[in-house]
Formats: C-alpha cells, sequence, structure tokens
C-alpha cells in the first residue's frame, strides 16, 4: 500500500473513529448541554463529507467549531488533516502534536494514536526552514518575520515556516531600514543575513570631532577646505562708483577743446587776410567785411568751445577723483591750450574792428580796426 492510500484509509478510519467517539463519548458534570453536543455532531459530521469532497477550507471551519465545544484527539487530527492539505504545514504539525498527547493513555482514541505518528514525521521533513541572523548593522534592529517581531532563541535556532514568500524587515526606531521577500517550497532551507548599511551623515548635526589616532597632520593637503560656495542667498557685494560719467565729461571737454584749436587756426587765418588787405593799418576798404565778419564768428567759437573744454575737463577729472580713480588730462587738452596763447600772441596787436563810421574812414565810411 503506497503513502497516498495509507493517507486515504487512515483519514477514513480516524473519521469513523471520531464520530463514534463524539457521539458515545459521556457527559462530564458542567460539560456542555446535550443540545450543544448534538449540534457539534452535526457540525463534524458535515466536516468530515466536506473533506472526503476536497474542500478543506470548510471543512476546517466545521471541525474548528466543534473543537471550541469538545476538543477530542479525533477533532484536533482532523483539524490538523485539513491544515496540512491547506499548504499550514506548520499550524497542521502543531495540531498533530496535540492530537497525539491528548490520545496518549485513550483507549477510545487507539485509531489517532496509531497514525499521528507517521503524519508528524511527514511534517516534519516537509516543512521549510528559514535561519535569520544579524549582520552588520543589525545587532541593536529588531528584525520581524511576517510582521512578526523574533525573540533571541528564533534568532539563534531555524524557524520552520509554511511553503511560500516570506517577508523578513529590520527596523532601528521608528524608520524601517531593510525589507526582504524569500521564497521557500516544502523541503527547502535558507540563510538571510539581515544588514543595513549605514545611513547618509545628516548635514544638520555636527561634526564628531577627528580621532587623533587617524587625523592628518597640521598642514596635509587632504585637509585644506574647499573654498567657500557663492549661496544664492548671499548679498552681492555692492558695485563701486560708476566712472562713465566722468570719462564721458573729460571726452568732452577733449573733443570742445580740439574745436576751439581749431576755430583758433581758422582765426589766425582770417587776420592775415585782413593783413593783405588792409596793409597794416586800421582802416580796411569795405571788401574786406565779409572776412572781418568771418573773424568775429571763429573768435566766438573759438572762446565758446575752448571755454566748454576746459569746464569738461575739469568735471571730468574731479569725478574721475571722487569715485576713486584720477585721469590725468592728456597732452591734445594741454596742446590746444598751449596752442591758443601762442596764436593769440601771434595776434596780439593785430585785433581788427569793423567800424561803419569811423574818422579816416576811406571806402564809403568802412574802417576796420586791428582786433576782433
Amino acid at each position: 500500500m503506497d503513502r497516498r492510500r495509507l493517507r486515504s484509509s487512515g483519514r477514513r478510519i480516524v473519521a469513523a473513529a471520531a464520530l463514534g467517539a463524539a457521539l458515545l463519548a459521556p457527559r462530564p458534570a458542567g460539560a456542555q448541554t446535550e443540545a450543544e453536543l448534538e449540534a457539534a455532531r452535526a457540525l463534524f459530521r458535515e466536516g468530515i463529507a466536506l473533506s472526503a469532497a476536497n474542500n478543506c477550507a470548510a471543512a476546517l471551519a466545521k471541525f474548528q467549531a466543534v473543537a471550541r465545544v469538545r476538543r477530542t484527539p479525533q477533532v484536533l487530527f482532523n483539524i490538523a488533516e485539513c491544515e496540512a492539505r491547506l499548504g499550514r504545514l506548520v499550524s497542521a504539525l502543531g495540531h498533530f502534536r496535540l492530537a497525539a498527547a491528548a490520545a496518549a493513555g485513550d483507549p477510545g482514541a487507539q485509531d489517532v494514536t496509531a497514525n499521528v505518528g507517521a503524519r508528524i514525521e511527514d511534517l516534519e521533513l516537509r516543512i521549510p526552514r528559514l535561519a535569520i541572523r544579524r549582520g552588520q548593522g543589525a545587532l541593536t534592529a529588531t528584525i520581524l518575520l511576517d510582521g512578526s517581531e523574533l525573540g533571541a532563541a528564533e534568532m539563534s535556532a531555524d524557524i520552520p515556516v509554511d511553503p511560500g514568500a516570506h517577508v523578513i524587515t529590520a527596523r532601528i526606531g521608528d524608520r524601517e531600514a531593510v525589507r526582504e521577500t524569500v521564497t521557500l517550497g516544502e523541503r527547502d532551507a535558507r540563510t538571510v543575513e539581515v544588514v543595513i548599511a549605514e545611513p547618509p551623515p545628516d548635514p544638520r548635526t555636527a561634526a564628531s570631532p577627528p580621532d587623533p589616532r587617524t587625523a592628518a597632520p597640521p598642514g596635509d593637503p587632504r585637509t585644506a577646505a574647499p573654498p567657500p560656495a557663492l549661496s544664492a542667498d548671499a548679498p552681492t557685494p555692492a558695485a563701486g562708483p560708476s566712472r562713465v560719467p566722468g570719462l564721458v565729461a573729460l571726452g568732452a571737454g577733449l573733443a570742445s577743446g580740439v574745436v576751439g584749436g581749431v576755430f583758433l587756426g581758422l582765426r589766425g587765418g582770417t587776420l592775415s587776410e585782413l593783413d593783405a588787405l588792409c596793409g597794416g593799418d586800421t582802416s580796411c576798404p569795405r571788401s574786406a567785411r565779409p572776412i572781418a565778419d568771418r573773424g568775429r564768428l571763429y573768435t566766438g567759437i573759438a572762446e565758446a568751445t575752448i571755454g566748454l573744454g576746459v569746464a569738461g575737463v575739469a568735471v571730468g577729472v574731479a569725478l574721475l577723483a571722487a569715485n576713486g580713480g584720477a585721469a590725468a588730462a592728456p597732452s591734445a587738452d594741454t596742446g590746444a591750450a598751449r596752442a591758443a596763447p601762442r596764436r593769440s600772441a601771434r595776434g596780439a596787436g593785430r585785433r581788427a574792428e569793423l567800424l561803419l563810421r569811423a574818422p579816416g574812414a576811406d571806402v564809403a565810411g568802412l574802417s576796420v580796426a586791428g582786433r576782433f
């Protein structure tokens, strides 16, 4: 007879014996009423029928209801049978052992005693074993298997588990540091080492003092602190006073001085023309009037532009000095300033004035004085 036929015949024997024991057992003092026992017998019969139809989940519920009324070795044996067929091997092993203990010395439970030993041996071989060990960083962690915390005894021995997936977690305080899923089949054996990596340092906490045994000596380039990064919130250094207004005023003054120098030159040429027409005296013909007018225009423009040039250079130098930078006036302005006295000296005593009515006029009363 093979193992399957042995299990089937054993279940039939146990079911029949359990039914007979439940029906014929005497009622102890202070126990359940006859109505309660009759209901339990009906549930037991339904459980036997469901188990024979391979509906172990429904049969298990019936047998568990019976156990709440009458916990006999036969009831415990059938609960274990259903759990084993549902894959709950660990719980089934426990109920088989309880059934064996309850049947010991009970002449009415000899059928249970005859079959329970083989069931226990079979389950002890089929149940997977899981060993969980503490690794690096997990010495003080709380280890949980499928949500249940493991004690020291369980961590030091192999844990019998049901076939299937199991979740191992490790917690440090309120933080879950490790979560791992392990899947085992029947007769498997697995060892899992829980390792918790060091969390990254919190930048808000102060750095601990260096170990003098491992600290680098002073002056070691490895200990040089990197340059501080410019924070986006750091205030931008205030810019110094701009030198642009001073440079603009200085450039405008130089340009005005150059223009004044040009018109001084034109004025000198006009004086030369008047000298040629007037013969060196203060009386000039009428034809010299346009030249005299042009000379007065050149003189006015030269005086105005040179005055503006000197003022612009003075303002520009003052602004540059006030903004922290002093700029020497270029030599072009100095040359223009020097050219003005030379040209003025050359024309000194030869200023021409146009007089419409002057004593000694020789052409229609026009007289040109030698200065303008």
